[in-house]
């Protein structure tokens, strides 16, 4: 699978995507980390795939504003396997057929095994979709089930390889949502991956995920977890897992409602954004998102301060669902005298 100015792809892969990537590719408000990962995956590069993987792997890879660059490398790769809206299933299939080629020219790399399993995770979810159970046709969710029985039982023959990396705890974690694992289980998974990479914060926010209502956790739970990450993380991030994981919930599930709906506490995040503004002054994005959650918590003088200092780095994306009238609302809540 190759991707240049001529698209260079094989079959379905090269019809689908091929003029398609170009624009995400130019995507200057993208980490290069994740430009270059997806890139290189369009290209066909396991190689360079591999080389990169390993790098970022080791400690200390954690950019200026305190984002996990194996996290954003991962970024990439997930903008690839989540492309061909097209036709998903011809997609998805010459996808599987790629990875698995992968892995088996390189037998001994971990990254390639969990590739082909995320690759069969997401062409399970692309039978389920995001509704509701209801709404998923009986023979979709079978094939939903099976696809997912796969990628676990994938990972569990190549274990001794595939699990020397967290990755394949992220993945086992998305697979065992869909299979209705415990959160025990899932958390157990986590804190496994962990143990191979203790600067894969990843982990912490696909727990998160497994916790939240709509996938059978409770706000009570959810709570519980955040503040014994933000604890167990405090040498490395200050208090800001708090802010970090309370914003993702908002972002995956409550919305506007987050401080009614959770037990999201707005003194206590505030003192985590302001630990993380403290550590990362010159991140407009931490900015954004702390304008963003001092709207919800509708603090006025605290939101009208950070508008003034954000200025023209004000980013509406980072401003919840519907994100530009989302900006609109909080910018007049801030202008009221």
């Amino acid at each position: 699978m190759k991707f240049s100015s001529r698209c260079v792809m094989p079959g379905v892969i090269w019809a689908l995507a091929c003029c398609a990537v170009a624009p995400a590719l130019a995507d200057t408000a993208v980490s290069p980390i994740t430009t270059e990962a997806e890139h290189t995956f369009w290209w066909g590069d396991f190689a360079a795939l591999e080389k990169q993987n390993a790098l970022l792997r080791q400690p200390g890879h954690i950019t200026s504003d305190g984002s996990s660059e194996i996290e954003l490398f991962r970024t990439g790769l997930n903008r690839v396997i989540g492309s061909g809206e097209a036709d998903r299933e011809a997609y998805l299939r010459e996808l599987e057929a790629l990875t698995l080629q992968w892995a088996g020219e390189y037998p001994r790399s971990a990254l390639a095994h969990v590739l082909h399993a995320q690759v069969l995770k997401a062409h399970a979810w692309s039978y389920r979709g995001d509704g509701f159970v209801h709404e998923v046709p009986p023979q979709a969710w079978e094939d939903f089930q099976s696809y997912l029985q796969r990628a676990a039982k994938y990972l569990a023959d190549h274990a001794d390889v595939a699990l020397t990396d967290s990755y394949a705890y992220e993945a086992l974690v998305g697979i065992g949502m869909g299979l209705e694992w415990s959160p025990a289980q899932q958390r157990a998974i986590a804190e496994e991956g962990l143990k191979r990479n203790p600067e894969d914060v990843g982990l912490y926010f696909r727990v998160v995920r497994t916790l939240l209502p709509k996938w059978g956790g409770n706000a009570k739970l959810l709570d519980q977890y955040i503040r014994e990450v933000t604890e167990n993380t405090k040498a490395t991030y200050g208090t800001g897992m708090y802010a970090r994981l309370y914003s993702y919930a908002a972002e995956e599930q409550y919305g506007h409602a987050l401080f009614e709906a959770s037990a999201a506490d707005w003194p206590t995040m505030k003192r985590s954004y302001e630990d993380m503004m403290a550590r990362y002054p010159d991140s407009p994005t931490r900015r954004n998102y702390y304008a963003y959650m001092a709207c919800l918590a509708k603090d006025q003088e605290t939101l009208r301060r950070l508008l003034e200092e954000l200025g023209p780095q004000v980013d509406a994306s980072k401003w919840g669902a519907n994100p530009k009238r989302s900006l609109e609302g909080c910018q007049r809540l801030a202008a009221k005298v």
